[in-house]
């Protein structure tokens, strides 16, 4: 079994208004009043692989950014444009109850130094609230999205990949020829039975993302973790769950902007923990 090693990429979510007080079970404020999960310059639907591929068109994914210093608008890991965007890191959350044997808990939160202008290459995007329950099934259009590697053995990108995959139903993931019982309900598991579509070394800390007709937007409803080889029959990536930590992203949020100014924004972005190890 390989963590899926990051470059790495990271994910905007839209800015909490510090001092706002959390309102459980309802949405979170910053989930329900800010613009996101849209992609101003893609085509919809319009990713096929990563594993096996195709480059993403150049903002087509605008919320990646890439590397633990916070690089926003980056399409081409060696070719920064205008609508590149630096950011310093003010501090890393890892989940008090990560567990590197089992990869329970894979999940970290970085905040920026200061606030970012969006722009049609640098978008947030959306993080369910707490009354918007996405089923999600085989029939959903789902997304995943890194500059890792291309195949199993292969080199990584340079340029942004992008691939649609299916969520497979957990039962199915923990059969005894698959991860047999691994996947908890914490995680998902996303790409092909079939295998040949999947993330990859270097595709850590990425996104899962999925489409809801209903509101016209994209969700992050998982983050790539690990998985068995890549691309390969029968073992899809695994994702870390993002609706099983709301609460947790939502008090972390809260008490990181309880030292600040009441009227300062911040940005919170996502990752999965071993990438820490390498920054």
């Amino acid at each position: 079994m390989r963590p899926r090693l990051a470059v790495a990429s990271l994910l905007l979510l839209p800015p909490l208004l510090v001092g706002s007080a959390p309102r459980a079970p309802a949405p979170a404020p910053w989930m329900s009043a800010q613009e996101c999960g849209e992609r101003p310059l893609a085509d919809a639907f319009s990713g096929l692989r990563i594993v096996g591929g195709h480059d993403a068109q150049a903002g087509a994914w605008p919320w990646d950014p890439y590397f633990w210093r916070a690089v926003m608008g980056v399409h081409n890991l060696w070719k920064h444009n205008k609508y590149t965007t630096k950011r310093n890191i003010r501090n890393i959350t890892v989940h008090p109850e990560f567990k590197k044997e089992t990869f329970e808990n894979d999940i970290a939160l970085f905040k920026l130094d200061s606030s970012v202008r969006y722009n049609d290459y640098i978008q947030p995007i959306c993080l369910p609230s707490a009354h918007l329950y996405l089923y999600i099934d085989n029939q959903t259009d789902c997304f995943i999205s890194g500059w890792g590697r291309t195949a199993e053995k292969g080199k990584i990108s340079a340029v942004l990949k992008e691939a649609q995959v299916e969520i497979i139903p957990s039962n199915v993931c923990n059969a005894f020829d698959s991860y047999g019982g691994l996947v908890n309900s914490n995680m998902i598991c996303a790409g092909f039975e079939s295998g040949g579509t999947d993330s990859c070394q270097g595709d850590s800390g990425g996104p899962l993302m999925c489409y809801h007709p209903s509101t016209s937007k994209y969700y992050i409803i998982g983050i790539t973790s690990f998985g068995i080889g890549c691309g390969r029959p029968k073992f899809p990536g695994i994702y870390v769950r993002l609706s099983q930590y709301r609460r947790w992203i939502t008090s972390e949020l809260l008490l990181n902007n309880k030292a600040v100014n009441p009227m300062s924004v911040t940005l919170v972005i996502f990752l999965t923990v071993r990438c820490i190890a390498f920054a």
